[in-house]
C-alpha cells in the first residue's frame, strides 16, 4: 500500500471505517505516519480505559454498541496488541504504554474536527494503578490537539487527585455536563482543592464522588444542580449557605450530602425552625414566586439530602405521614 498514491490511499482509508484504521496503524510505520499526518474524522460516542500493571484495556464504541476491545500487554522483550478475536500483534522492544498513547493520539486527534456538535458521551478512565509516564503522556496526548475534547460526561476511578488532573484540565469546559470520580479503595480520603479551581469543575452541572471522603468548603459544590458527595465534617455555617444557595438557584435539583462528623454540638432545630412533621427531621423552605419548595430531610445515618419538589407533593406526603403518626 505504500505505493498506492496519497490521494488515493486517503480515499481508501476514509472509506475504510475506524476498526480497520486501528489495524493499519499496526501494518507499518509509514501507514502510521500517514494516518497520523491526514485527519479521519473518528465521530465516536464513548471510549472506556482501564490502566493496569501489565496490560491498558480500551473499549471504543463508534456506534454506541461496545463492540471493539483492544488490548495493550507488557511483554518480555516487548508488548503485544490484541484488536477483539484478532490474533495478537509483537512490538518487539515496545513499551507497551508508549504504544497505547501513540494508538490514542492519532485516534484522539481527529475527534470532533469537522462535525463541532460531534461529542463524546462518555470518557472513562480507571487507575488501577500508576504506570511510569502515563501520566504525562496522557496529558500531553489531550493537550496536544488543536482544540481541548468534547466530552459530555467524564468518569474517573482514581487513587489521587494527580490521576484526576491529568484528564480534566483538557476536557472542553463548555461541553462538560456530568464528572463522576470513584475510588476502588474503601472510603479513600481524596483532596480536590486542585480541580476546584479549574473552569471544567465550575462549568459541569452534575457531580457523583463516590467511594471517597473530601475535605473542602461546600461553597465549591453549591453551583451543582445535582450532587452526590461524602465530606469528612459538616458545620452549621455550611448547611445554611447550602439552603440559601439552592434557594437562589433556578436550576437546582438534589443534592445529597453524607458526613463523619458534626464539628459543634447543632440544634437543627434551632437552626431551621420547627420541622413539617414531630420526630420528623424534615423541613420545606418556598422559593419565592413559585409551586415549589426546597426540602430538606436529615437521615439518621449522618446524610442531607436537599431536593426541590412540587408544593403539592410535601403536602401529600405530610398528610401521610400525620395519618401514620395518627
Amino acid at each position: 500500500m505504500s505505493d498506492v498514491p496519497p490521494v488515493v490511499l486517503s480515499h481508501i482509508i476514509s472509506l475504510a471505517g475506524f476498526q480497520s484504521r486501528l489495524v493499519l496503524q499496526k501494518v507499518s510505520w509509514n501507514l502510521r505516519n500517514f494516518l497520523k499526518d491526514r485527519h479521519f474524522e473518528s465521530n465516536l460516542k464513548s471510549i472506556s480505559i482501564t490502566v493496569t500493571l501489565d496490560f491498558i484495556s480500551i473499549y471504543i464504541d463508534p456506534q454506541n454498541d461496545w463492540s471493539l476491545d483492544i488490548e495493550y500487554q507488557n511483554e518480555p522483550n516487548g508488548c503485544s496488541v490484541q484488536n477483539g478475536m484478532k490474533p495478537k500483534v509483537f512490538l518487539k522492544n515496545q513499551y507497551f504504554v508508549t504504544i497505547f498513547l501513540n494508538d490514542l493520539n492519532i485516534n484522539l486527534k481527529n475527534q470532533n474536527l469537522k462535525n463541532q456538535k460531534s461529542v463524546l458521551e462518555l470518557f472513562r478512565l480507571s487507575f488501577e494503578c500508576v504506570l511510569a509516564g502515563f501520566l504525562k503522556g496522557i496529558s500531553e496526548v489531550l493537550d496536544n490537539r488543536d482544540s481541548p475534547l468534547r466530552v459530555e460526561e467524564l468518569n474517573l476511578e482514581v487513587t489521587n487527585q494527580e490521576e484526576v488532573m491529568s484528564v480534566l484540565p483538557y476536557i472542553d469546559s463548555k461541553s462538560i455536563r456530568k464528572l463522576f470520580i470513584s475510588s476502588s479503595q474503601n472510603c479513600l480520603s481524596l483532596e480536590i482543592d486542585q480541580m476546584v479551581r479549574l473552569d471544567q469543575w465550575k462549568s459541569a452541572k452534575e457531580l457523583e464522588i463516590f467511594n471517597c471522603i473530601i475535605s473542602a468548603p461546600l461553597k465549591d459544590f453549591s453551583h451543582f444542580s445535582n450532587a452526590k458527595i461524602q465530606i469528612e465534617m459538616v458545620c452549621s455555617e455550611d448547611l445554611l449557605m447550602l439552603k440559601e444557595a439552592f434557594l437562589s438557584s433556578s436550576s437546582f435539583q438534589k443534592f445529597i450530602l453524607k458526613y463523619k462528623y458534626f464539628d459543634e454540638n447543632v440544634d437543627l432545630q434551632l437552626l431551621f425552625g420547627e420541622p413539617d412533621l414531630i420526630d420528623r427531621d424534615t423541613w420545606s423552605f418556598p422559593y419565592p414566586d413559585s409551586d415549589e419548595s426546597l426540602r430538606l430531610v436529615h437521615y439518621d445515618n449522618r446524610v442531607f439530602d436537599f431536593s426541590k419538589v412540587k408544593n403539592s407533593e410535601i403536602l401529600i406526603e405530610n398528610f401521610h405521614n400525620y395519618c401514620e403518626v395518627k
